[in-house]
Order: structure tokens, then C-alpha cells, then sequence
């Protein structure tokens, strides 16, 4: 089913029962997250609070908690189908037309068709407050853990253009509340919008905000997804729901929005400003993110729906609602990495590592050293340069069965020749590595080793005689053991 906006997906989510409606009123601060918390610890439904204490709009939070749930908002019935909705895109190009399209410079026909169309109004705007009429803290924004300073916008789709040029920019960043009409960005230094923000500062301009909160869930996963630098990330949500966006002018900057955004706030960043403190921040997985001095943005103006529901992720435990879909969206993105490693069969990174520091990959091997080049190569990209962990293993090995994955390292990985240590960039979200010193990587090969890899190969694996096994299934009803396994 294909949905125009967060209503329509609500709705179709409370038809099929997959969606809990909380009519008593709660606090943001922290009781949210806590039903939240319990809730996605066993059902995992989505939940929407219909009356938020001191706040003007309902709040939803766990929305996209599962892969199924995911999926349906993309109308798709499997991951697989989002797989292959890039892999169709990537095979319509070479690999440097599909990277310029993704960076919004490409001319093929068939890409051409996902880019977001500019319409004259929208539903984002059909309440609009300017200067003194913007009031955040009435905004249903949550504190999700005691360590944080207050609210925080977890679900904000930050979206501006290069200093040099109108190429949009487009990222998902926790932005915490400091007064009415000011927030503070809390994005890391390999961000596209940090990047952005250092090309104004340079020009000493103001750099133009706007934020998006809500509307197709495409648009959100779009601007989390794991892709390379400067990608036009408005296209890719056309691309992960088979349909362009409809984008609508900001009423005070020059900027374009989702039109069919729940809410969007505008403004600027002063170069010259001296910023302010993030506070802790808890990322996916429920990990501390330590204070840091970041940009504030200035609002000038918020718009929104005439009965807006504010979306939110709460950060948690494993598996948290950010860990989920970023997992799919490795998943989806597979077509895209085998473009810089085509040895590679599929590739993994479970939710107990954020999908992020922890990556089980197969490939399909050739020849010798073969595991360590294809470790530096996802290294090199930027998507997956914080995995500090590579278990690398062959082809006939499930990587979304971690039982296999381990079974292939205990088989076939001699810890004194098969251990790939690398130092990377210092990141910012690992609970373990001393904050802004680099990072140690490390690779497992637990490939089968060719003769040139050491004077013992790895076995072979065993397995009965196709014939045998044929006779035993159809002789398995004389048996009498039931259903074979």
C-alpha cells in the first residue's frame, strides 16, 4: 500500500492492530520513553499519546521498531524489495552515473523520475507562526534518559544547501531545545551539514535551516540512511518508496521542505555565534554521547498541519526503534557497497552493535588476501568506517544467522595469521573508545584459506551423497518420524 503521509500510515496501523493508543495524559520528560521502553521490550507496537502534559500536539513514538513495520510504510512486503528497488537503479547506470545521481547530477531517465517535485503549497504549512508567535517548548519533544538536558528532537530531518552551490543537504541530528526559538544542533564533524556549516562560516554567512518533523516515513529513513557524502537524500526517499517527494518553499528562508511534513521549523545559524553545550545525548543502543559546543539555530518561523502528530524516537537498549531501521537500510543498501567491493555476497550489521560497530560480511573469494582487501575497502567508506568489528566470512555462510557466522570464525580463523588491525577516525557514538583519539578496527578473516594463505587449507565441508540424501527423503514416510527436519 503506498501512503502520502504520517496519517495515512497511523491509520492503516491502527485497521491492522499494530498500533496502541495511550489516552491518559503523560510527561515528555522522561514517562514517555519509559512506556515506551517497556512496551518495545515485548509487542513492540507503535504508540501514539494523545495528550502530552503542557505540550500542543499528540506524539507517536516506536513507529518504525520493526522490520515489518518499515517495510509497510515503504510498500514493500520484504527488505529484499527495497534491495532490489536500488539494485534496479544501479544497474540503470554505471557506478559513477549512480553516485553522481545520488549526489542529484545525473540524467537517467529512470532516476530522473524519483526527483522531488516543487508544488506550490502543502500540508506543512497550513498553520504558520513567525518571530513571536514560535514557541518550541510547547513542542511534545522528549527527555529520554535523566543524563539529558531537557527535550530533544530525535526524529528532525535537518536540511540545508552547500555554501558554494543550491546542492541540498539533507541528515537526521538530535537537536536539543534551549528556549522558545533556539536550538542546538548536535551533528558530528563527518556530517554533510557540519561540512556545510564550516563552508559558511568560512564565507561569513548565515547558513540557512530548516527542519522537517514528521510526514512520509520515507523521508526520515532517507535522511538516516547510510549513504555516501553529498548524496540528494529527497531523491533517495523517492527511491525507497517508488515515488517522488513533494517539496514546498519555506516561508523565510530559501529552502524546500517535505510538503507533507507534520511540522518544519525555520531558521538560521550565525557564523559568529559561540554555539552552546548539546548535554549528554543518548544514541542508539542507549549509549552516553558526551556534551559538546554546537551551532545554535535561530527560528524564525514554524509551520505545521492543522492537527499535527510530533514523531519521536526514543534511544534505549538493544533493539532500539534507530537500530532497526538502520539495519534495513544497510540491507537495502547492499546494491550500492558491492559497487566499491563486487566480491561482496551480503552483509550484516546486527542491532546489538547500533548497526554501526559491528558488521557481518560474506564475499566471494578468489584468491588469497582477498578478505583483507575487501575489509579495507568498507573501511574506506564512509558508511561503514566506524564497524570496529569485520567478521569476514565465505559465501555459503548466512550472515543474518550469527550461529554460522561465529561457527565459520571458530572453523576457520587462526588468530595468529587472520586478525586485520587498522586505526580509523575517532567515532563519536562507541561507548568504548576514548572521545577524539583514534580508533582501532579490527578484521576477522574466517574465509577458507587457499594454499598461498598457509601451508594448512581449511577443510572441506562434509556432506552426504546427493543420491543418499534423495533416498532418505523418499523413504521418509516408512520411517515414521514425522515431518522431516
Amino acid at each position: 500500500m503506498s501512503y502520502y503521509s504520517l496519517a495515512d500510515f497511523l491509520e492503516d496501523l491502527g485497521r491492522a492492530g499494530d498500533l496502541l493508543r495511550v489516552q491518559p495524559q503523560v510527561d515528555s520528560a522522561l514517562e514517555v520513553a519509559e512506556i515506551t521502553d517497556r512496551v518495545a521490550r515485548h509487542g513492540r507496537q507503535a504508540l501514539l499519546f494523545a495528550a502530552v502534559r503542557d505540550r500542543a500536539f499528540p506524539l507517536v513514538t516506536n513507529l518504525l521498531a520493526t522490520e515489518a513495520r518499515i517495510c509497510r510504510s515503504l510498500g514493500a512486503q520484504h527488505p529484499e524489495d527495497l534491495t532490489h528497488r536500488v539494485a534496479q537503479c544501479v544497474h540503470a547506470a554505471d557506478t559513477e552515473g549512480w553516485l553522481d545521481k545520488i549526489k542529484g547530477t545525473a540524467s537517467r531517465a529512470e532516476l530522473r523520475k524519483l526527483e522531488p517535485r516543487v508544488v506550490r503549497t502543502g500540508p506543512c504549512q497550513q498553520v504558520v507562526r513567525l518571530g513571536a508567535d514560535v514557541d518550541l517548548t510547547r513542542l511534545p519533544a522528549l527527555q529520554c534518559h535523566p543524563a539529558e538536558f531537557g527535550p530533544i528532537i530525535t526524529t528532525g530531518q535537518v536540511l540545508t544547501t552547500a555554501a558554494h552551490s543550491p546542492a541540498r543537504r539533507v541528515g537526521r541530528h538530535d537537536l536539543r531545545i534551549l528556549d522558545r526559538n533556539r536550538l542546538v544542533a548536535a551533528w558530528f564533524p563527518h556530517d554533510d551539514l557540519a561540512r556545510c556549516f564550516d563552508g559558511y562560516r568560512e564565507r561569513h554567512r548565515a547558513m540557512p535551516v530548516a527542519i522537517a518533523i514528521g510526514g512520509h516515513p520515507a523521508a526520515l529513513l532517507a535522511a538516516m540512511a547510510p549513504l555516501p557524502p553529498d548524496s540528494d537524500r529527497l531523491l533517495v526517499a523517492g527511491l525507497l518508496r517508488g515515488k517522488p517527494l513533494d517539496i514546498v518553499r519555506c516561508r523565510t528562508i530559501e529552502l524546500e521542505v517535505p510538503a507533507e511534513a507534520e511540522l518544519v521549523l525555520e531558521g538560521t545559524i550565525d557564523p559568529d555565534d559561540p554555539g552552546d553545550e548539546t548535554g549528554p545525548l543518548v544514541g542508539p543502543g542507549g549509549t552516553q554521547i558526551p556534551s559538546r559546543r554546537m551551532p545554535v539555530i535561530h527560528v524564525s518561523a514554524m509551520t505545521h498541519r492543522t492537527n499535527p502528530v510530533f514523531p519521536a524516537i526514543v534511544p534505549r537498549g538493544e533493539p532500539d526503534e534507530a537500530s532497526t531501521a538502520l539495519a534495513l537500510l544497510h540491507r537495502a543498501f547492499l546494491p550500492l557497497v558491492q559497487t566499491s567491493a563486487p566480491e561482496l555476497v551480503d552483509y550484516h550489521l546486527p542491532t546489538f552493535g547500533a548497526a554501526t560497530h559491528v558488521a557481518f560480511v560474506s564475499i566471494h573469494k578468489d584468491y588469497a588476501g582477498q578478505a583483507r582487501k575487501v575489509a579495507s575497502v568498507l573501511w574506506g567508506l564512509r558508511q561503514l568506517m566506524f564497524a570496529k568489528l569485520l567478521l569476514i566470512v565465505d559465501a555459503d555462510v548466512d550472515v543474518r544467522q550469527p550461529e554460522q557466522v561465529w561457527s565459520a570464525v571458530a572453523s576457520r580463523a587462526d588468530f595468529g595469521r587472520d586478525l586485520i588491525l587498522q586505526s580509523g577516525p575517532p567515532d563519536p557514538t562507541d561507548p568504548a573508545a576514548e572521545p577524539g583519539v583514534l580508533g582501532q578496527r579490527l578484521a576477522i578473516d574466517a574465509t577458507r584459506k587457499l594454499p598461498e594463505e598457509g601451508p594448512r587449507q581449511s577443510p572441506a565441508a562434509s556432506e552426504m551423497p546427493h543420491d543418499l540424501r534423495r533416498l532418505v527423503s523418499q523413504r521418509w514416510p516408512e520411517y515414521r518420524l514425522g515431518e522431516p527436519a
